[in-house]
């Protein structure tokens, strides 16, 4: 007699919930994104404890016929999908016809529906099983509601999480959906307190505004690209506004939220140094595609997706997002506090009016050369002349240069020999001096260190390095690697090599850990990543050759510094991400002064 056996439908059921419905949040995603599938042009979300007492979803969409809700809930039932053919052109939220049957067989589920054509009716489920169906006074659209979840699984309740973490969870769900559809008008509470509402007008920089409030949706700059296969719609905060982690970079495809670790890295890679170590930012990017290029039945949640064609979509991405912020002056403001804002005037910020100007191309104007006034170095001032005699006043002159990046500044002086404080028509501006030279060295090495030529050079003096037997070993592996890297080592006996040359673009000040960083790497990885090493020891070398905090820069030193300055493709931030410049505007330096109120 055999020992293997069919599951009941109401065990593989649960079994099935394993997957689709691992918490509240769970619930909520596959409920709204139904709704969005049924033409909803408005859904309301009701949650009590987090979800976990109830969660009910109001909806303006087509609805059920009657004779459908029962097969509604039956597990792998559903009216997207007619055969194989149509799984690699998929166009909706939800396909697989598990979400209804998972989430009712660990829950009561009450379903109340009609159609423009016909009457209403109700249905209660408990456990996955109908209970009742009757007709019942119902608005055109469709109403669930899903009590007691977990009920009949009481692990699964055990291991869910606070209350607080549930509902952050469910917050988040319903943000990515919100700025998935925004032409669909959201509204969530959570026992009388509203979480989240969407004015549904399609304008995606208004559900930013919504989710994050006025702060962010001000720094907003958006960017279109296009390819032959991809359309790519970019809003992105500038990078005066972060975060601490990844998850505030959303990610759409074809109106679904998903998950790809490959292309969040590219938007990470397009602010580049332009984020302060740690620091992650906001942004929502929008990709339109071929249903045929890409696969979103790979998870049961559907929020993973496989691309036939990530490294152009990646590519695109780093691109786009990288340009769109080079052409932008992102110099951080420093504002006083304002009163808190309420959403009706929220709902009117107009994201045309931005206190520091935007332009799409680099401004043209004039360098002058400003007056230094001469004083003592003990206090905020220009740092004293070597000599300590006076220096003479010389008159504005105008210099001609190219690509400038930053608005017109004259020199006032030097505070704490660290900072270089500057005036200009638009306010006063602070410029940190070691970060500065440390955007100017880095470009300088990085274009030198970026484009090796095949030339080498013998060194007086090979360098001799020794290692451990396990690195040895892994040497050997990996030598074929060096070598393309322009790295070759002569065995020298035992676990001992020699670099008797080596390419001339490596850099000099410390030749030996230089060459070990890149072995390491090499054994760490097994592969050479050149653009990244070059990358690393630019920021390394323009570190340590910059000049620091404490050091006094006469008159011309500072002028000569914000030149070089001007002239980098990204004057604002250091390569670590910090800022370089700060600015006072004029209005809110006669704010402080109360000579505007």
């Amino acid at each position: 007699m055999g020992i293997i056996q069919e599951l009941p439908e109401q065990l593989a059921n649960r079994i099935a919930a394993g997957e689709v419905v691992e918490r509240p949040a769970s619930v909520v995603k596959e409920l709204v994104e139904n709704a969005i599938d049924a033409g909803a042009t408005k859904i309301e979300v009701d949650l009590e404890e987090a979800g976990i007492r109830l969660i009910k979803v109001r909806d303006n969409g087509h609805g059920f016929y009657e004779e459908d809700a029962p097969r509604a809930f039956l597990r792998h039932a559903t009216s997207k999908i007619r055969d194989e053919h149509d799984l690699f052109r998929i166009r909706t939220l939800g396909f697989r016809g598990e979400a209804l049957a998972s989430i009712a067989s660990v829950s009561h589920v009450t379903l109340k529906s009609r159609r423009t054509e016909e009457d209403g009716f109700e249905m209660t489920l408990q456990g996955g099983v109908v209970m009742a169906q009757t007709p019942a006074a119902a608005n055109v659209g469709t109403e669930i509601a899903v009590s007691q979840l977990f009920y009949n699984t009481p692990a699964r309740l055990k291991y869910l999480k606070t209350s607080a973490t549930e509902l952050a969870s469910i917050t988040d769900t319903l943000n990515r959906i919100a700025l998935s559809h925004p032409e669909v008008r959201l509204t969530a509470f959570h026992e009388d307190k509203e979480l989240l509402r969407t004015s549904g007008n399609g304008d995606i920089k208004q559900v930013m505004l919504a989710i994050y409030g006025r702060q962010v949706a001000a720094q907003i700059v958006t960017a279109s690209s296009k390819t032959n296969d991809y359309s790519l719609s970019a809003h992105l905060v500038r990078p005066e506004v972060t975060r601490s982690n990844k998850q505030y970079v959303t990610l759409i495809l074809n109106g679904r939220s998903i998950k790809n670790f490959a292309l969040t890295q590219s938007v990470l890679e397009g602010y580049h140094t332009l984020l302060p170590i740690g620091r992650y930012p906001i942004a929502v990017l929008e990709v339109n595609m071929d249903p045929m290029l890409i696969d979103v039945n790979v998870h049961p949640t559907k929020r993973e997706v496989r691309l036939s064609k990530e490294k152009e979509l990646c590519q695109l991405i780093r691109e786009t997002v990288q340009l769109t912020l080079r052409e932008q002056r992102l110099i951080p403001s420093v504002k006083p506090k304002e009163r808190p804002v309420n959403r009706t005037e929220q709902e009117r910020l107009d994201f045309t009016v931005e206190r520091t100007p935007v332009t799409d191309e680099p401004p043209t104007w004039n360098y002058p050369i400003p007056r230094e006034p001469v004083t003592s170095p003990s206090r905020w001032s220009p740092t004293p002349l070597v000599n300590e005699a006076p220096e003479p006043i010389v008159e504005s002159e105008a210099i001609e240069t190219k690509g400038e990046r930053l608005p017109p500044l004259d020199v006032i002086g030097q505070l704490h020999a660290s900072y270089i404080v500057c005036g200009a028509e638009d306010g006063m501006y602070v410029i940190d001096q070691h970060a500065a030279q440390e955007r100017i060295k880095y470009e300088l090495f990085y274009e030198q260190l970026g484009n090796p030529d095949k030339e080498y050079q013998l060194l007086l003096l090979p360098l001799t390095l020794e290692f451990t037997q396990e690195e040895t070993l892994a040497i050997e592996e990996v030598a074929p690697l060096l070598k393309e890297a322009g790295l070759e080592l002569e065995p020298f006996g035992g676990n001992t090599f020699l670099v008797r040359e080596i390419p001339t673009w490596y850099p000099q000040h410390d030749l030996e850990g230089t060459v070990r960083d890149l072995i390491e790497m090499a054994i760490r990885d097994r592969s050479v990543n050149l653009a990244k090493y070059r990358e690393d020891a630019s920021i390394l070398m323009a570190c340590k050759r910059s000049i620091k905090a404490n050091h006094p820069l006469n008159h011309e030193m500072m002028r000569q510094l914000l030149h070089d300055l001007n002239q980098t493709t990204s004057p604002y931030t250091c390569p670590h991400g910090r800022p370089i410049l700060v600015k006072w505007s004029t209005y809110e330096l006669e704010k402080l002064f109360k000579r505007v109120m």
